[in-house]
């Protein structure tokens, strides 16, 4: 089931994708990036198993930031790499503040159930904000230092899928170390800590290279 759920959120990612792009063109790619950002802040606190090891939810939404990243340096060039942190992190500390907002609203007998649910995920508790400290950190690090290394490799190769490979295979590694080391060490031992790293960077490289055709589809796609 949770393999099911990653596949169904890898279509809808990359789908929203290429249909924000064809809408709005490059301004699409920054909406898309502002929305995804937001519906990260909210997911990203729960988690899954795989193989014994707790993975947060959201790795696809991380992929479809990235990926939108790529594409829009391939077409609009690195200048744009300020505007795409600023646009993430805007939304993912403005969609946290408005959600912690919520959950300190008084429960009523209603929705004191939902409430208590609600409160699990957005509470000000120790492990989530070191989640949401975690994930704002290693995605603004990962978009900053991706764009310098997918630059570079495209200068020296200039090769579309040997520039979003390479790129991918560096970055997710450094992005799921900082983020798990920041939200968990401390919780687990090493040895699981080290899991949960080796299996959220495979996981991210697989949807990367799923992600290959969008990328190669929105780049070569021309503005009308």
């Amino acid at each position: 089931m949770n393999y099911l759920y990653l596949l169904i959120e890898v279509i809808i990612v990359f789908l929203l994708m290429i249909l924000f792009y064809r809408v709005g063109k490059k301004e699409g790619l920054f909406i898309y990036i502002a929305l995804m950002s937001s519906i990260l802040s909210i997911v990203m606190f729960k988690v899954f198993d795989i193989l014994s090891f707790q993975i947060n939810f959201g790795l696809p939404i991380i992929m479809g930031i990235f990926t939108a990243n790529n594409i829009i340096i391939q077409r609009y060039g690195l200048d744009e790499i300020k505007r795409i942190i600023y646009t993430f992190g805007f939304s993912y500390i403005l969609t946290m503040i408005i959600m912690n907002l919520v959950s300190l609203m008084t429960s009523s007998e209603y929705n004191i159930i939902s409430n208590n649910s609600f409160d699990q995920l957005f509470g000000y508790n120790l492990v989530n904000l070191r989640c949401f400290v975690g994930g704002f950190i290693s995605i603004g690090f990962m978009l900053w230092f991706n764009g310098e290394v997918y630059y570079y490799i495209r200068r020296d190769k200039n090769k579309l899928i040997f520039s979003n490979i390479g790129s991918i295979l560096i970055i997710q590694f450094i992005e799921s170390m900082i983020f798990v080391v920041i939200c968990y060490l401390g919780l687990y031992d090493i040895i699981l800590i080290f899991g949960m790293i080796v299996i959220r960077y495979l996981l991210k490289v697989v949807i990367g290279v799923v992600g290959l055709l969008p990328v190669y589809l929105l780049v070569k796609m021309k503005d009308k």
